[in-house]
């Protein structure tokens, strides 16, 4: 389901909205069911969802600018376009959302100094064309 969401092969504040509904849904109950679980604030919960969503679209944009040593420490859209890189050296890395050290502790930090991806999407992109296409492309048997 969330190879729809990499396959976009250009990275732009709406790549971060590319996603099959049933990504949507999954992502956000594994995120807001211990939310409301915990019992948060609903003004803590309203104000988690504008950051998430600024957030997102911000690690999505198509700008190539460094943010030198946020980098290190921060989410950035640099790092984040490393995430979503056709580079084979780039692959399954960079996947926190907002703390690097995360990759840094598994391994799975890729940060090539002063570098950015030249190409974007899946290596033998198995994601079909068009709306209809991908939102059903999931549930059918994969072809050999």
């Amino acid at each position: 389901f969330h190879a729809i969401h990499h396959s976009s092969q250009e990275m732009d504040w709406l790549a971060g909205s590319r996603l099959h509904l049933v990504d949507i849904i999954a992502t956000r109950a594994i995120t807001l069911i211990p939310i409301f679980f915990f019992g948060f604030h609903l003004q803590a919960v309203q104000a988690y969802l504008v950051f998430v969503a600024f957030w997102a679209t911000f690690l999505h944009i198509n700008a190539n600018f460094n943010l030198l040593w946020l980098d290190r420490y921060f989410a950035t859209p640099r790092f984040h376009h490393w995430h979503h890189a056709k580079k084979n050296e780039a692959l399954d890395k960079n996947f926190a959302i907002h703390l690097p050290i995360l990759d840094r502790l598994f391994g799975t930090y890729y940060m090539p100094k002063n570098e950015w991806p030249e190409e974007y999407g899946l290596k033998n992109s198995v994601v079909p064309q068009g709306f209809h296409n991908q939102f059903v492309s999931p549930f059918l048997p994969r072809k050999s």
